[in-house]
């Protein structure tokens, strides 16, 4: 009987070719599921942005339960109408809006240990402001404090360091933890607005001659019935974005100034609607103190977040801005939450800011 050789079978790998066809098939699915998983992230972070602003509007409207009108946006009783101690952030301001809700979003220990009735512990003359060592200033022991719910998981900007300029136009204290929204104050300069006035806006643009007639201002909290234009028609709590780096002011919760925790800015084309990319030319944008710090010339074109190159700059105005693609999560004085698309006018912006002007926005670009 002859031994039968069986030959082993033979074994084809895959060429060359096949194997680059699998790593760009591979490629195309990872390409298109990325962007998939990324809209993904970024509905459920834009979900718990308003989550997190429907509880702070929830909060304002406790809060004006319990004291019979919503919280002041600042505390500067030194300050008058038009006078620059509104604005300025060296001096010895108090307890914004954020510090004064903290028993209403759970943070009552926070609130006990910053005793904000114990500002300013000292009389006060408006229109004299007090020497800064003079006034009960011990609130501000909890300035470093992260608090999650006035964190918009979209920003990581508030994942750097806080805001920590040690300069001379700085307030005197550094280590202010980072936050996302502030309080409306009209569409105004700052000061124009303090203890609740109204402006006839003068500026050049759509909204000259409509009256901006702030929710909450410096020194001052409005009722809810006297948002005359309708609750529903009326923005109270807006976006920010946290400063770029740790000598930019914008987005500091405990900071009661406008574009740290306050918005207000609209009056004019320089700086018209939410997450504008103005800015580069020096001229446009945010009107902050500490903008000559930072500013490069595509803050406005690269990052969206445009402020006024001018080194005499203080506090006067800022816009909303977010990291979501295509608008603001705005939380209305009904309570409700809207997304508002980046493409409203300057005009419905304006008027979405101001709680008595008398009109009626004509497109709200939700």
């Amino acid at each position: 009987m002859k031994n039968v050789v069986v030959s082993p079978r033979s074994r084809r790998g895959f060429t060359l070719i096949e194997l680059l066809v699998v790593i760009a098939i591979i490629a195309i699915l990872i390409g298109l599921l990325l962007p998939a998983v990324q809209k993904v992230r970024e509905a459920a972070a834009r979900t718990k942005c308003q989550n997190n602003i429907k509880q702070l509007g929830l909060a304002l409207h406790n809060y004006e339960s319990a004291y019979g009108q919503l919280p002041p946006a600042s505390q500067v009783p030194y300050a008058k109408v038009n006078q620059d101690s509104n604005l300025d952030f060296t001096l010895p301001f108090g307890p914004n809006w954020a510090v004064l809700i903290l028993p209403y979003i759970e943070q009552d220990n926070l609130y006990r240990q910053a005793s904000p009735q114990s500002y300013p512990g000292i009389p006060i003359t408006p229109g004299i402001v007090p020497p800064y060592n003079t006034v009960n200033n011990s609130w501000r022991q909890i300035r470093g404090t992260t608090v999650p719910t006035f964190l918009c998981p979209s920003d990581n900007s508030h994942d750097q360091q806080p805001y920590s300029d040690p300069g001379a136009n700085a307030p005197p204290e550094t280590g202010w933890a980072r936050g996302n929204y502030g309080v409306t104050c009209g569409f105004e300069d700052y000061d124009h607005q303090n203890g609740g006035a109204e402006y006839i806006c003068k500026s050049k643009g759509p909204l000259k001659g409509v009256v901006a007639s702030p929710v909450m201002a410096a020194n001052f909290g409005s009722r809810i019935t006297d948002i005359m234009d309708g609750t529903s028609n009326t923005a109270m709590v807006a976006e920010l974005r946290a400063g770029i780096n740790n000598l930019d002011p914008r987005g500091t919760w405990a900071l009661g100034f406008p574009s740290a925790s306050i918005v207000n800015a609209g009056r004019a084309p320089y700086n018209p609607t939410p997450n504008n990319s103005l800015g580069d030319s020096g001229s446009d944008g945010d009107e902050i103190q500490n903008c000559s710090k930072f500013w490069f010339a595509g803050i406005g074109s690269k990052q969206r977040m445009g402020c006024i190159n001018d080194p005499g700059a203080i506090m006067t105005s800022g816009m909303s801005r977010s990291n979501h693609s295509g608008g603001v999560n705005v939380c209305f004085a009904d309570g409700s939450v809207h997304f508002v698309k980046e493409t409203i006018s300057e005009y419905n912006w304006g008027l979405l800011l101001s709680k008595r002007d008398g009109l009626i926005p004509t497109d709200f670009d939700f």
